[in-house]
Formats: C-alpha cells, structure tokens, sequence
C-alpha cells in the first residue's frame, strides 16, 4: 500500500470529502495543512488549480503522484480498497456521480447564504439550497443515501449538509432543512460516524463561523 499525504485548509469541505472517505477505509495518512491566502510555492507546484485538498501519493519504489479533485480522489482510494462505496451497476453508478456533482453545487449555495450581504440574498440563496435539497430528500433511503451502507454521496455531502446547519443556526428562523425531514436525519446520522468526528480539527465549526464572520454577511450580523 502507498503512503498518503492530504493537503488541507482546515474548514475546506472538500478536503472533508477526502478525509471522511480516508477514515472510513481505513487509510493511514498524514494531513498538512496549508494557508490558502498565501499559497507556498510548493503547494503551486504541485496543484494545478490552486485549490485543496491535494492527495500525494508515494509508491513503494519511491515515486509519488499527485491527485487533485476531491470526487477523483475518492473514487481512486475506493478502488485500491475492499468494498466499493460505488454501485456495480452503471446506470445507478452514474446516478451516484451525478448527485455527489449536486451536492458540489449545494456548497456554493450554502457559501452564498452564508456571505451574502442581505436578507434577500440570503433568502435567495435559502431558496436555491431548498431545491437541490428536495432532490436529495426524494432519493435518500435513509439512513444515509442507500440505506444503511456508506457511500460516496455520503461521503461527499455530509461536509455539506454540516455547512448548511452551521450557517443557518446564525439566524434563528433560518431553517433550510424545513420540509426536508430525510436530509435532516441524513446529517444527524453522518455526524455519530467516527470517520465524520475525526475528519476535521475538534474546531471546525468555529473556524467555519468565524470565517464567515470576517466576510460580514447578513446571517452574522448580530448572531453571538
């Protein structure tokens, strides 16, 4: 088996994906973190986008590779390990892809909500979540998007769904999972999981909302 290194910003939801998916298999690695407002040389060297997470990966014969992309990244630590967290058949496979893609686009919903600098933008942004959300409320078996196995959906939403709370509790009455009692308990269920718990520093949230703090969008505008 490789050696792992996981390139990481600490409230990065991406990097998350990776990491739960890590935790779940069972993979040894090492995290490094890195200041994504004043980006290292070596880390532009080696990420072609700028952006985490990054896996390096070191080959017993001492070569490494570089992965980027927290849905390639996945798939590829679910192929060297027993126990696909993707369907073997392809149609549903797909479908699979397809939904951790919308749960990419739920994050930049949830960034919006979270820095948008008025009511109207934030409830715009509420709104768009509730949307996509009611994709995912319509599919979920329940636990988890499956059932009671993990999958990669899983894997690549919890991080988001975690955000989505976050923000929203800012504002009392600012509930997101209103009418969407399945995606609700889908977040409460992911949050027992011991790989959730040890995906991120013990405090994320904090950082998360004192990030969004600094942004000063209409959701911290008052919260305590």
């Amino acid at each position: 088996m490789p050696s792992f290194q996981l390139i990481s910003f600490p409230t990065c939801p991406f990097v998350q994906r990776s990491a739960i998916t890590l935790n779940f298999k069972g993979i040894a690695y090492e995290t490094r973190y890195i200041d994504l407002t004043n980006k290292p040389e070596w880390f532009l060297a080696i990420s072609p986008t700028g952006k985490v997470p990054v896996l390096v990966v070191r080959e017993d014969d001492g070569r490494e590779i570089v992965l980027f992309e927290s849905a390639v990244i996945n798939e590829y630590l679910d192929e060297i390990t027993e126990g696909s967290l993707l369907p073997a058949d392809s149609l549903v496979r797909a479908r699979h892809r397809a939904m951790i893609e919308l749960a990419s686009a739920c994050l930049g919903d949830a960034w919006r909500m979270g820095t948008a600098t008025s009511e109207a933008e934030v409830q715009g942004a509420v709104d768009a979540l509730r949307g996509k959300l009611g994709y995912f409320e319509r599919d979920l078996v329940g636990p988890f998007f499956i059932g009671g196995e993990l999958s990669l959906v899983d894997t690549a939403s919890i991080p988001m769904l975690q955000r989505v709370a976050w923000t929203g509790a800012l504002r009392e009455g600012l509930d997101v999972f209103a009418g969407l009692p399945k995606v609700r308990a889908w977040l409460d269920a992911g949050e027992q999981l011991d790989a959730v718990r040890r995906s991120t520093l013990a405090d994320v949230r904090d950082q998360y909302v004192a990030m969004l703090r600094k942004r000063g969008g209409w959701v911290t505008m008052g919260a305590d």
